[in-house]
């Protein structure tokens, strides 16, 4: 690469780690990892050991070197086996021919680099050892940064013997400032200047912070390109780490430009950034020697450890500034109710979390401003931005109208008087809540070296300015920079506030939840609340209590009646995607097996703030007392009604009956007793009397007035009611057998009483086999004391038929539910059962599918 190279090569694209060539105060091998082959060499080595390079490329190293050098790379070889290679290794000063070489080796790829630099003397190590002591013995003396940086510029002069050392350091855009210069006056000051970012450009700045050091002897050097066997790709080989390495041709004309024959240069990192450079320049070529530039790159480093300590001390010393401040506000504010109106009563303190000059709270739509700020509708505008910008949690900038949009360049200009430094926090990401640090806009004069514009169009090309006189710009529109610890002090200050909101907002959650669950547990009805696929989330006590499952989805609930619960499943996505409320009533079953019970259920939606649904609750109305109470009063109108009908049925009934018999028996005397029509006759007015007697109990079991009670013997009782169904015993060929003590007394009201035995023997006789195997035992019973005296009597009807299911069994009683179809009307046992309880006793049901049925009344004796 020659100085005439084209002027159109982009500076950011200039492979300034592979140029392919070195400088020529040293010749480059490159070895296979055995210090064996040499595989690429400089084209200036030739010169050096005097050898053509057509025979130095494939030849052994020992072919050249005598065994002093071989046995520094023998040892460092065996070093490497032992994985302690490190970035670049000094292997010591050796004697080639007849010049002096220190000589360097590093890695690159799977090669070994040896570099053989030129020198005029061997520097002791005295001389280093003397540096390093009395430098570190300056450190102890030093108290500031500027210190620091006078004393490293002066002892890298005293070493290197440059006309012009400088230290200058770059700020977080990549100006450079001159902090501190030692000059003979043979080449011009640039103390206090400043040089534009693009005079190093990004790679340029990489390559400083991974080799620290860079010499320039000559700034007119032609450079020795490297060649290299056909494996080896010159081209390719990657020399950041080498020590003669050769340097753009922008950098080679600046030099030139500048007067600058000979340059050197040594990097000050922190914390893996470069902070800044020592470098020196001279007006005429000079070689600095290896050794000489390993001492310096050590005093740049204790340099940067020291600058390390001036930045922690600064930076703990603010920190506990700022935790005082904190502390003294959170203090203020933290045990009082509202903790946003006691931030707004304690601006003033606020301010001092930041070192701002002026400060605004924007809550809500409201400002509470203090210090130097920005017009309130000015500060309105901003809020809008903001509450627009979710995204953004903290905003710094001390340049205001370069960072926010084009089209907020009126805002910009409102806000830069008072607020071209802008600091701010969100403290709430759910409300429109932002605390803004103000500083005012600070009109400043930068002395650039060189028009910074001729920077700009010099970083285009390889053609750099030329001139490098002062050059004044007036810069406005900016505030004092954000230091990392206020930006990191108004983070803190932010986070402690979400952990009050936090701890406040727990707080109400608390209380809230506190306060719905005493009000569901307290309440009467089971309460639960689901999510949008209808799983359970919160179940309450009365839920658990009546044995609901408190986990899975709420209709498939086990205890839910099969037929309630068809299609509930889908009604419910229909009402989620809706957002309607779900209604119904339904059945659920008793967990120990008793009746089921109807329930009356509602599921609505409930929000949060933003309309955004986040659950459903429900309850669930147990409705079977107000059933019961409404069946009670349908049958209890519904008795009345049979009531009233009965009666008149059996008075209408009565009429015609008197008149029948009567005239059955004028037609006995036409008849002769004898002979067939005689029977028939008679036939005729049993059944009639049968009759008869039925409509007589049903009045009289209607009208329940001029009953007295009497005592019957019962076998008399059960032959008066057996004769009632006589017929119908006769047509369906029924077996009937009277067992037990027919001497038993039955007190009661007797029509009543015979009424019951007729329903039961009426019942056994409907349900027994038609086929002639029916059997019905009716059986009379008494039970009595020790002494004989009777406690209980009764009497029971046994039937043979299906018998009972358990369903049937619990509705034996129920008014109008019948087993017999249209042949029956579900009253004879309800009636029968009132009349037993009337008269305090008893009726029970032994029955069984398949196995007949027996009932039993018992009556106090």
């Amino acid at each position: 690469m020659q100085p005439s190279a084209p002027d159109v090569l982009n500076c950011v694209d200039e492979p300034i780690r592979v140029p392919g060539s070195i400088q020529q105060h040293g010749f480059f091998l490159l070895t296979l990892p055995d210090y064996e082959v040499i595989v690429a060499a400089s084209e200036n080595s030739q010169r050096f050991l005097n050898v053509p390079l057509r025979l130095v490329v494939g030849s052994k190293l020992d072919d050249f070197f005598e065994r002093e050098v071989m046995s520094a790379f023998r040892f460092h070889k065996k070093i490497c086996a032992h994985g302690e290679d490190g970035l670049g290794t000094y292997l010591g000063t050796f004697r080639i021919g007849d010049n002096l070489f220190s000589a360097m080796t590093h890695c690159i790829g799977p090669y070994r680099a040896l570099e053989f630099e030129q020198q005029e003397s061997v520097v002791g190590p005295e001389t280093m050892n003397a540096v390093i002591t009395n430098f570190v013995s300056t450190l102890n003396r030093l108290r500031t940064e500027q210190e620091l940086c006078d004393s490293l510029t002066r002892q890298f002069s005293q070493l290197t013997g440059f006309d012009r050392v400088m230290l200058y350091s770059f700020d977080a855009e990549g100006h450079g400032t001159v902090l501190s210069e030692i000059n003979n006056g043979r080449l011009p000051s640039y103390l206090g200047l400043a040089f534009p970012a693009s005079d190093i450009p990004a790679q340029a700045r990489d390559l400083y912070v991974q080799n620290t050091v860079r010499i320039i002897p000559d700034a007119n050097y032609v450079p020795s390109p490297l060649v290299g066997n056909p494996s080896v790709e010159p081209a390719t080989l990657d020399l950041s780490l080498s020590v003669l390495r050769s340097v753009s041709p922008i950098h080679l004309q600046y030099m030139r430009n500048m007067g600058t024959m000979a340059s050197m240069s040594v990097s000050l990192v922190l914390d893996g950034k470069l902070w800044g450079l020592i470098s020196g320049h001279n007006a005429e070529p000079k070689l600095v020697p290896y050794l000489i530039r390993s001492a310096c790159d050590m005093l740049s480093r204790m340099g940067a450890t020291q600058l390390n300590a001036f930045r922690a001390s600064r930076e703990l010393e603010q920190t506990r500034h700022f935790h005082s401040i904190q502390r003294r506000l959170l203090t203020l504010i933290a045990s009082e109710p509202n903790y946003l109106d006691a931030l707004g009563e304690h601006r003033d303190v606020l301010m001092d979390v930041t070192n701002a000059q002026g400060i605004a709270l924007l809550l809500d739509g409201s400002v509470r401003v203090a210090g130097i700020t920005p017009p309130e509708s000015t500060l309105h505008r901003l809020a809008a931005w903001l509450d627009s910008r979710p995204e953004i949690q903290t905003f710094f900038t001390s340049h205001l109208a370069a960072d926010l949009p084009p089209e907020l360049a009126d805002l910009a200009e409102e806000l830069r008087p008072a607020a071209s430094g802008l600091l701010l926090v969100r403290i709430s990401s759910v409300r429109c809540r932002w605390v803004v640090w103000f500083r005012p806009e600070v009109i400043s004069t930068i002395a650039w070296a060189g028009n910074p514009a001729d920077a700009d169009k010099a970083k285009e090309t390889l053609t750099p300015r030329a001139s490098f006189g002062q050059w004044k710009e007036i810069v406005r529109g900016r505030s004092r920079e954000w230091t990392q610890m206020e930006i990191d002090s108004a983070e803190d200050f932010r986070a402690a506030l979400t952990t009050i909101s936090l701890r406040r907002a727990e707080e109400a959650i608390e209380e809230g939840e506190a306060r719905f669950h005493r009000l569901t547990q307290a309440l009467p009805i089971k309460i639960f609340t689901v999510d949008d696929d209808g799983a359970l989330t919160y179940v309450n006590d009365r839920w658990r209590e009546a044995g609901l499952c408190p986990q899975g989805n709420w209709f498939e609930e086990p205890l839910l009646d099969a037929e309630d619960a068809a299609g509930f499943g889908e009604r419910w996505e229909q009402a989620v995607q809706a957002g309607t409320d779900f209604e119904a009533e339904l059945r659920l079953a008793s967990p120990s097996g008793g009746p089921e019970r109807w329930n009356y259920l509602r599921i609505t939606p409930f929000q949060r703030a933003g309309s955004v649904r986040v659950g459903w609750i429900g309850s669930l109305l147990d409705l079977t007392e107000r059933k019961e109470r409404e069946t009670a009063m349908r049958m209890s109108e519904k008795l009345a009604l049979t009531g009233r009908m009965t009666s008149v049925i059996a008075h209408e009934i009565n009429n015609p009956l008197e008149a029948i018999t009567n005239l059955m028996y004028l037609l006995r005397e036409e008849f002769s007793r004898d002979g067939n029509a005689g029977t028939y006759i008679a036939m005729v007015e049993s059944e009639l009397e049968r009759i008869s007697g039925i409509t007589k109990q049903t009045l009289r079991w209607n009208r329940e007035t001029s009953d007295v009670a009497e005592t019957c013997n019962a076998g008399a009782m059960v032959d008066e009611v057996l004769r009632l169904f006589a017929g119908k015993i006769r047509n369906r060929q029924i077996r009937v057998t009277i067992t037990g003590d027919r001497s038993t007394p039955l007190r009661g009201f007797l029509g009543q009483l015979r009424q019951v035995l007729a329903n039961l023997v009426s019942n056994a006789i409907d349900a027994s086999p038609i086929d002639g195997k029916g059997t019905v035992i009716v059986e009379l019973l008494k039970e009595a004391a020790p002494d004989g005296t009777l406690i209980q009597t009764g009497f029971s009807v046994c039937d043979n038929g299906r018998g009972i299911d358990a369903a049937t069994k619990a509705r034996l009683f129920e008014p109008f539910h019948s087993t017999k179809g249209d042949l029956g009307n579900g009253l004879g046992l309800y009636i029968s059962r009132e009349i037993v309880e009337r008269h305090h006793g008893r009726i029970l049901v032994e029955t069984a599918p398949g196995e007949g049925t027996r009932m039993t009344v018992w009556l106090p004796a």
